[in-house]
């Protein structure tokens, strides 16, 4: 196979956009994911519209390079300064795919996060990769949270995020239409707020988390039927994944 080289190759400028915008993944509806790991996750649970390799990475990565070629709509081998090129990373590893978005959450789901404007793209795929390990149904995105499809969220998450079903609510409207079955609890610390531990959750149960900066916003409070928090000792508090991971720790039981 013909080695592309120049970086004005139309696949090549769309993968690294992919990885490189927000906006740009958005737009098209896509996103980029690379490396050995990543790359075999994907091919594990999706199809592939682009998959870009380097001959040391198919040397290096054969069972990989193989799975997610035969799963690309297209496949093309790349230069290792294009690798470079188009890599998120310092050091490359040479493999690169490009899919459509996906995962939607399942009428019956039981058990979900809201996550209400967490920013840190490390604490969102965090959160992904425990709300996958808890059992978790779904995951609902509000607010300016983190893109789950960025580099550093899918990297963060190990691949969870091709395996956790997602909503994205377009307005107050649709989110508090989408809850209507669900007690939800809202992770703060009030007066009024119970101790985790002492809850027994009900069948359909969402948790909301809010951001690291400001907690839950006004709007989403609103919306939050029940208070919770976590009893901690000696530290001042958790951050919003350590958080995270405790209560749907709990709410798994």
């Amino acid at each position: 196979m013909e080695v592309i080289t120049s970086r004005k190759n139309g696949n090549v400028r769309i993968m690294r956009e992919l990885l490189k915008s927000a906006e740009y993944r958005r737009e098209h509806d896509m996103f980029a994911v690379e490396g050995d790991h990543l790359c075999g996750e994907l091919a594990d649970c999706s199809g592939i519209e682009y998959f870009l390799y380097t001959e040391k990475a198919a040397k290096k990565y054969p069972g990989t390079v193989n799975k997610a070629a035969e799963k690309a709509f297209i496949t093309a081998v790349i230069s290792e300064e294009l690798s470079e090129y188009i890599s998120d990373t310092k050091s490359p590893q040479g493999l690169f795919a490009a899919a459509e978005r996906f995962g939607t959450i399942p009428e019956n789901a039981r058990r979900l996060v809201v996550l209400d404007g967490v920013q840190d793209p490390g604490n969102v795929g965090t959160m992904i990769r425990a709300a996958e390990a808890f059992g978790t149904d779904g995951i609902v995105f509000w607010g300016d949270c983190a893109d789950r499809f960025s580099p550093k969220t899918l990297r963060a998450s190990m691949g969870s995020v091709f395996r956790m079903p997602s909503l994205y609510p377009s307005d107050i409207k649709s989110l508090k239409h989408f809850l209507r079955e669900y007690t939800v609890y809202g992770a703060m610390l009030d007066d009024t707020a119970r101790r985790l531990g002492e809850v027994k959750f009900p069948e359909k149960t969402a948790i909301v988390i809010g951001s690291e900066g400001r907690g839950i916003s006004p709007e989403i409070a609103e919306i939050c039927g029940e208070k919770i928090y976590i009893p901690i000792k000696g530290a001042e508090s958790l951050n919003a994944a350590m958080a995270a991971a405790v209560l749907l720790w709990e709410l798994s039981k």
